[in-house]
């Protein structure tokens, strides 16, 4: 083998030890390791980093129960991103490099974090520790406790379609009530004007009644009291026994004593026209 060929089989060598450690080499197109890292930093002040840790998972609440051997877990939810970073700051200026980070992360609210991997994050620091050596002279260790941090939601009023549902029903069975008092309050109204002109036709039909009785009777007393024998046949039932004996007329007397029948059957029936006539004014004043 000559030296040539040696030295070749050793850049060669090189080259695929340089893209395993993702150094890249002539004619790659990837980019190597080192060129799809990020320089650090938080608040938009820069810092190396030495190590990062993450840590990420799902919430779960472990249920356990009495006389179970496997407990039910419950799922929650992922569970918020930790990421854990140790850094350093270095230079003739590490001092005043140092006191702005500190007034960065005692700055409230939550801030942006440039990670080396995992690029942007917005988080909110959790812990910051600062580590001098005398030993060490210009550089400082930094290390970071960060937790991810989402955007503050506030409360928004929605409508409740089980409210609004409920709030429609209630609505219309109101209505539909409004509707039926108000029909039936019209329908009784009007039953109680047709009751009250009832119970007014009853009194003037009571009337009209008892003026007819009285009329006839008047009829028969004014008839009884005319001159002549038609009205001597009617007006003898007034007459005394001694006068009726002198007349001598035998059918007249037949015929008062028909008219004594009829007189006592229509005071009777005045009677009994009087009581129907109270019975139905009765009736008709207690109508509702």
């Amino acid at each position: 083998m000559t030296i040539l060929d040696t030295v070749s089989s050793g850049a060669n060598q090189a080259l695929r030890l340089g893209k395993d450690l993702g150094l890249g080499g002539p004619g790659t197109q990837a980019a190597n390791w080192f060129q799809q890292l990020r320089p650090a930093s938080y608040r938009g002040l820069g810092f190396g980093v030495l190590t990062g840790d993450g840590k990420f998972g799902r919430r779960n609440a472990v249920h356990e129960y009495p006389y179970r051997d496997t407990p039910w877990v419950e799922d929650l939810g992922r569970s918020a991103r930790r990421i854990i970073m140790q850094g350093f700051i270095v230079g003739d200026d590490v001092i005043s490099q140092r006191d702005r980070m500190i007034a960065a992360v005692e700055s409230p609210e939550s801030a942006e974090l440039v990670h080396p991997t995992f690029g942007r994050l917005k988080v909110a620091l959790i812990d910051f520790g600062c580590h001098e050596r005398w030993d060490n002279g210009r550089y400082f260790e930094l290390n970071f406790s960060f937790i991810e941090a989402g955007e503050r939601v506030f409360p928004a009023a929605t409508s409740s379609t089980s409210d609004a549902v409920k709030n429609a029903a209630d609505g219309a069975d109101a209505a539909a009530s409004q509707d039926f008092a108000t029909r039936a309050y019209a329908a009784l109204k009007k039953g109680a004007i047709a009751a009250r002109q009832a119970a007014t036709m009853a009194n003037m039909l009571v009337r009209k009644i008892q003026r007819v009785v009285n009329d006839a009777t008047n009829l028969y007393n004014t008839v009884g009291s005319l001159p002549g024998q038609f009205g001597r046949f009617f007006g003898s039932r007034r007459q005394s026994k001694a006068a009726k004996a002198q007349t001598g007329i035998t059918n007249a007397v037949g015929v008062a004593a028909g008219v004594a029948v009829l007189i006592a059957a229509g005071s009777a029936s005045r009677v009994n026209v009087s009581s129907a006539g109270a019975a139905l004014n009765t009736s008709a004043a207690n109508l509702p």
